[in-house]
């Protein structure tokens, strides 16, 4: 940064100098998130000017020589890392700067002076995404002042057809951002996001071949299907709010889409597979599935390719950093063995030992701590200790799987995982008389 800064304040025009500079902390910085670790306030503050001072003399009308194509890509991507960390003054400078990525996206004008090339639209629009993520005030900004996610929403609509897929990911990711607040995604209604978000996965998911291509599209597609439905799914307080025809039907007919998906064969399940991510985003995005469609959801795709996911995924409960990242395909299999009651015997037997569960005349006790078998094999004994765990998420979610599966019979939830385990959901469910018995 101190570098850029002397090279730009004193020999601005040779661009060939200190882009060089830039290209070298672009590298070097590509991972990083702090800055002012290394460098005092002043420096960080500057650099953020200059790299603006440098974006804006494309559209100073005196400015005869205009910034290079190469040249503004590099500063972007420079000023997308430097504003992973903000300073007061950087505040200050990009609120007053925003537009401009907008302009070098092109978005938002009526009709087009200039069409910017796809990596300068790209990464202007990044950089948005780490502004608005990263501090309230610019993201304030950008919501209501810039009327930002109305203005995306109405240009991707437009010309979605002309834009590329990288242009149109960036798109989905500030649009995934934005309707994470629940008054934004309701002022979006009116604009068809829904319905358009519908479509373009109907459009895009055709062959195995597009699949495979656009998978990382597709995936943010789908992340933003989930935030615009999740008003239907059980993360809506508990209550989700009954669909409306067209949402009823919109669901509907994406379920052969992401039969395709889900069914389509991966080689591993490692985080850095397209294809595994996609998976994992439908299952995101089917867990807001109406009550009333779990049925032609099983129908649609077999409960054995869930079930696959599920024991595919089984690993991440056994680290703290990934136990999270469970809990979709967990809440998914949850609302199924809720909605679908006969899903609910296969579930069982997937997660209990057989000798556990089968049918007998013997009696069967209930006692505060479950059978050895249950807490030493199979998914029972990954599953159980969620149960009394910290996290609120997959406490109650391990729990009310349990519940579902068991046929949602009290006594059978505590003689599998013991009173122990079970009475925070005995609680929660007012059942606390039963088990105990």
């Amino acid at each position: 940064m101190e570098v850029f800064n002397e090279q730009y304040q004193n020999q601005r025009d040779s661009e060939s100098v200190w882009v060089e500079t830039l290209k070298k902390f672009n590298t070097e910085s590509a991972d990083k998130r702090v800055f002012t670790d290394k460098v005092n306030l002043n420096t960080k503050e500057q650099f953020t000017y200059n790299l603006f001072h440098y974006l804006k003399n494309e559209f100073n009308p005196s400015q005869t020589v205009k910034p290079s194509i190469e040249t503004m890509v590099q500063v972007l991507i420079s000023l997308r890392i430097s504003l992973r960390e903000f300073t007061e003054k950087d505040r200050d400078i990009v609120k007053n700067e925003l537009n401009i990525f907008f302009k070098l996206g092109n978005i938002g004008e009526a009709e087009k002076i200039k069409i910017y090339d796809n990596s300068i639209r790209e990464e202007a629009l990044k950089c948005i995404v780490n502004c608005i993520s990263r501090d309230p005030v610019i993201q304030n900004t950008f919501l209501v002042e810039m009327n930002g996610p109305i203005t995306l929403t109405r240009e991707v609509k437009k010309n979605s057809a002309e834009m590329s897929e990288g242009l149109l990911d960036v798109i989905y990711k500030v649009l995934v951002h934005c309707c994470a607040k629940p008054e934004i995604k309701l002022a979006l209604r009116p604009e068809g996001l829904l319905e358009f978000v519908t479509e373009q996965l109907l459009t895009k998911v055709t062959t195995t071949d597009a699949i495979t291509k656009s998978a990382p599209l597709l995936s943010d597609l789908c992340r933003l299907l989930f935030t615009l439905t999740i008003h239907l799914g059980p993360l809506e307080g508990g209550r989700p709010t009954p669909p409306n025809h067209l949402e009823l039907e919109g669901c509907r007919r994406l379920l052969p889409i992401f039969k395709k998906i889900i069914t389509q064969y991966t080689p591993g399940n490692s985080a850095s597979d397209p294809i595994y991510n996609l998976k994992c985003a439908v299952i995101s995005a089917l867990i807001n599935t109406p009550k009333d469609l779990y049925d032609e959801l099983i129908d649609e795709i077999p409960l054995t390719y869930f079930q696959e996911i599920f024991k595919s995924q089984i690993h991440l409960l056994s680290s703290p950093e990934t136990a999270a990242e469970f809990l979709p395909i967990l809440m998914l299999l949850t609302n199924t063995a809720e909605n679908v009651i006969s899903t609910r015997q296969q579930l069982k037997e997937m997660t209990f030992p057989y000798d556990l569960i089968k049918e007998t005349d013997e009696p069967l006790s209930v006692g505060i701590e479950p059978p050895e078998e249950v807490k030493k094999t199979g998914i029972s004994s990954k599953l159980i200790p969620f149960m009394t765990g910290s996290d609120i998420g997959l406490k109650h979610f391990v729990s009310e799987y349990f519940f579902m599966i068991c046929d949602e019979d009290a006594n059978e939830v505590c003689r599998l995982t013991g009173f122990g385990n079970a009475a925070g959901l005995l609680v929660t469910r007012g059942l606390m008389s039963l088990g105990g018995k």
